[in-house]
């Protein structure tokens, strides 16, 4: 604990996040065989008819003053991340890395700068903005059947429920390359992933090719906010459960969030719950 707080106030952060990333470095090297790397051509993408889950959010937050540079930087970043992910097909046993797909974000690369968050603060950096693509990806590896390896939960909540058509805290943070997000596809079916910028949105898709007839639903359990101190804290559960026939097959915890309330909130009590994310049209496998 000692040497970890020496570290922090004598080696500077940038220092400290290349110590990290190297540290990472061989267990990367030795996963390499079990990673998805392969996309696939329009031909090949065409034998994949049954659509496992879809989802699409807003490239711009309504209600939200943005820095108009910044907000200019995001967008490109996502459009960026998104086509470096579009067609990757992940293979029955195989892992999606998202920064292995998307790589490291930098200015030769193309990426700009864009919003951020460093330690609960709002900041800026090369490639901000792009956990809009990782959240999209967590949230639809979950409703695909996804199993997730690794995952990192954002630590603020940052803005109201305006228009909140998932649960809470259904998002992955990432930074390149040690907060990553990572998710196994257990099914005996491969399945390709989509996403693309259509109009002011942001639309990601998992298809595959035979219809197995299970459908899927992600919602939310035990939330609650509270005060610890002079902070509000909000927590929850996320949930998933799999069904066929409307018989459940399993109905698992996948997610425990627990974040720091940034915005305005007021002592009435506790706010309605997030509505659930229904697939029930449609169809998923089940894990293994």
């Amino acid at each position: 604990m000692v040497l970890r707080t020496l570290a922090r106030a004598w080696i500077p952060r940038p220092v400290r996040i290349e110590l990290l990333r190297l540290r990472r470095l061989p267990g990367w090297l030795a996963e390499t065989p079990r990673m998805a790397w392969r996309r696939g051509g329009e031909a090949d993408l065409a034998g994949y008819r049954v659509r496992l889950a879809r989802h699409e959010s807003p490239l711009r937050r309504a209600g939200c003053a943005a820095d108009p540079i910044l907000q200019a930087g995001k967008e490109r970043n996502v459009a960026l991340a998104a086509g470096r992910i579009d067609g990757i097909v992940v293979g029955p046993g195989k892992v999606f890395s998202y920064h292995r797909a998307v790589g490291r974000p930098s200015r030769l690369r193309g990426f700009r700068p864009g919003p951020e968050l460093h330690d609960g603060r709002l900041s800026q950096g090369i490639g901000g903005g792009c956990c809009q693509v990782s959240n999209l990806l967590y949230l639809l590896a979950l409703c695909s059947g996804m199993k997730i390896i690794e995952r990192h939960r954002h630590g603020v909540d940052m803005f109201p429920d305006h228009g909140r058509t998932v649960p809470f805290g259904c998002g992955a943070t990432v930074f390149y390359n040690y907060a990553d997000l990572r998710f196994e596809n257990p099914l005996d079916r491969p399945v390709a992933l989509r996403l693309r910028i259509a109009g002011s949105h942001l639309v990601g898709e998992v298809w595959t090719d035979v219809d197995p007839g299970w459908t899927i639903e992600v919602y939310e359990a035990d939330a609650q906010r509270y005060r610890d101190g002079d902070a509000w804290i909000r927590e929850n559960r996320v949930r998933r459960r799999i069904c066929r026939d409307g018989a459940v097959l399993s109905d698992e915890e996948v997610a425990h969030n627990r974040a720091r309330v940034l915005y305005a909130q007021t002592e009435e009590g506790e706010p309605a719950m997030s509505p659930p994310i229904s697939l029930k049209s449609m169809p998923c496998f089940a894990p293994r």
